[in-house]
């Protein structure tokens, strides 16, 4: 049985809280909240967490290249799946630690889970889609259907 700390439950507190703003402000640095310059990352990162990651959609001509850094995340947690219209991609993280010592043991597990779902901007051919993660970042190539292709139109400028 672990004895409560009221430390803890305060420093618990003030995460979700910075997280719960970060969230709302779009969520990539701490500096949204005043008074507060220790890092630029957020809440969830500094636990070795990752909250939903943020998502990088760029148009390659003929292909879409979606990025994500999620660090700390091990590949077989992260799921993907693609339609014509959207891509979906998921992931869990585990973080467990644990010491002991003559006096005393020390168990602490924290987990997180999201679900995000990207609407595309065309219709690619889901059949033709690869993915690698290297390093923390997941790169997702999207081959756009010829459809797709035909729309782009260069205009002069007069």
């Amino acid at each position: 049985m672990a004895i409560w700390d009221p430390f803890r439950e305060l420093a618990r507190i003030e995460r979700e809280t910075r997280r719960m703003f970060d969230d709302f402000w779009g969520g990539r640095r701490r500096e949204a909240l005043p008074g507060v310059r220790r890092t630029v990352l957020p809440a969830e990162r500094e636990e070795g967490l990752v909250g939903t990651p943020a998502v990088d959609l760029v148009d390659k001509g003929d292909t879409l290249v979606l990025r994500s850094e999620m660090p700390g995340l091990k590949k077989q947690n992260i799921h993907i799946s693609v339609t014509e219209n959207d891509i979906s991609v998921s992931g869990k993280a585990e973080r467990a630690k644990e010491e002991k010592a003559k006096d005393y043991y020390y168990s602490e597990r924290a987990y997180s889970s999201w679900e995000r779902t990207i609407p595309l901007p065309v219709k690619v051919k889901s059949e033709q889609v690869k993915a690698k993660y290297e390093d923390g970042i997941l790169e997702v190539t999207l081959a756009k259907t010829e459809e797709a292709k035909a729309k782009r139109k260069e205009i002069k400028i007069e």
